[in-house]
C-alpha cells in the first residue's frame, strides 16, 4: 500500500492542496493525499485521492486515530485549522515514535502562538501589540477586540472606541483588547528546519483583506523586518511554516500574531520558492533542504474558479 499525506480539515483549500500536490510530485510521485474533513461535503474532497469524514476534534480518540493512520498507511499529516495545530501538537511526540511526522511545531510553541494573551506577555513586548483583558488598562481611544484563543479574523472589531469594544466583547469567549495602530500590514512566510534555523523569510502586503485573508497579496522586500521575524522564530523555537503579522508604521514594527500553520495566501510564497511542504517531505527523510528563492515581485489575487469533473 502507497504511503499518504493526510491534510486535515481540507473545507475548499485547494489552492493548500494543489501545493502538497506538487511537493508530493517533485519528492515521491507514489505519494497519495487523504483529506479530512468533519463536514462530509467538504468541497476539498474533490481534489485529494481519498476522503475520510473525520469525525470533530472533541469526539477523536488519539488511540483510535493512529490505529486509523496504521490501517490506511499515513506517514505524514498536514493540519490546516489552529485547533487542529494544537490537537495534533500535543501528540507530536508520539506519533514520531511511529514513524508518522507532523507539518507544525512542538505542543509548547503551538499554545503560546494559539494564546494571543500569552503571545504578548511572554513575547517579545519591545514590538508585540500590548494586550490586556481589560479594557480600562489600555491608553488609547481607538481598539481592536477579538478572541482570547486562535485567528478567529471573523470575530474581530476593529478601530472601533471604548464604548463598541465593550459592546463587542460580550459577544465574544474570552475577549482581549489591544489598540488600534494604523499603518501597512504584512503577513510574513516562514520556513524554520528541525536545527532551529530560518530558512526563509517572505513578506507580503496585505492589499485586500477580506474575511481576514488576504485576497489581494504583493511580495516586497524589508530586510530589517525579514531579519527581527526571523530572529523572533529561532527564538521561539516557531519550527516549521508559520504565517507573522506585522504592522508597519513610519519605520515602526508592531507584531500582531504568528500562526503556526500554511496561510491562506502563503501560496504565493511558495510560487516564489519557499517550497515548505517540499522541504517538511525532505526533512522527515533525513534530507538537506536546498533553498532556492525567486527574486520575482509578484502580486497575487485569489479568485474562485470553477472545476470539470467526468461523471
Amino acid at each position: 500500500m502507497s504511503q499518504k499525506i493526510l491534510i486535515t480539515s481540507v473545507a475548499a483549500k485547494t489552492s493548500l492542496i494543489q501545493r502538497v500536490k506538487e511537493a508530493k510530485e517533485k519528492f515521491d510521485a507514489s505519494l497519495q493525499i487523504i483529506g479530512a474533513d468533519a463536514d462530509a461535503n467538504a468541497i476539498g474532497a474533490y481534489f485529494t485521492d481519498f476522503f475520510w469524514h473525520m469525525p470533530k476534534l472533541q469526539n477523536l480518540v488519539f488511540e483510535t486515530f493512529l490505529e486509523y493512520c496504521f490501517q490506511n498507511s499515513i506517514r505524514y499529516i498536514i493540519p490546516t485549522r489552529d485547533a487542529d495545530v494544537l490537537y495534533f501538537s500535543q501528540h507530536k511526540t508520539q506519533l514520531l515514535a511511529k514513524n508518522i511526522h507532523l507539518f507544525t511545531c512542538d505542543e509548547k510553541t503551538a499554545a503560546f502562538c494559539f494564546d494571543k494573551l500569552r503571545f504578548y506577555e511572554e513575547g517579545e513586548k519591545e514590538w508585540t501589540i500590548f494586550s490586556s483583558q481589560n479594557v480600562e488598562t489600555l491608553q488609547t481611544q481607538h481598539f481592536v477586540v477579538k478572541e482570547r484563543y486562535g485567528s478567529g479574523a471573523n470575530k474581530i472589531a476593529i478601530n472601533v472606541d471604548k464604548t463598541q469594544a465593550k459592546k463587542w466583547a460580550i459577544s465574544l469567549q474570552e475577549p482581549i483588547f489591544q489598540p488600534y495602530i494604523q499603518g501597512q500590514e504584512y503577513s510574513i512566510d516562514s520556513y524554520v528546519d528541525n536545527s532551529n534555523k530560518c530558512k526563509a523569510c517572505i513578506i507580503r502586503s496585505r492589499d485586500v483583506v477580506i474575511g481576514g485573508e488576504s485576497k489581494v497579496t504583493t511580495i516586497l522586500k524589508d530586510t530589517v523586518l525579514q531579519h527581527k521575524v526571523a530572529a523572533f522564530l529561532e527564538k521561539y523555537r516557531i519550527q516549521g511554516h508559520s504565517v507573522t503579522q506585522v504592522i508597519k508604521q513610519e519605520n515602526n514594527y508592531f507584531l500582531i500574531e504568528c500562526n503556526t500553520r500554511f496561510g491562506g495566501a502563503s501560496s504565493l510564497s511558495y510560487e516564489v520558492g519557499l517550497e515548505s511542504f517540499y522541504w517538511f517531505l525532505q526533512e522527515a527523510n533525513g534530507e538537506t533542504i536546498e533553498v532556492k528563492l525567486s527574486e520575482k515581485c509578484l502580486m497575487q489575487v485569489r479568485s474562485q474558479q470553477d472545476s470539470y469533473f467526468e461523471c
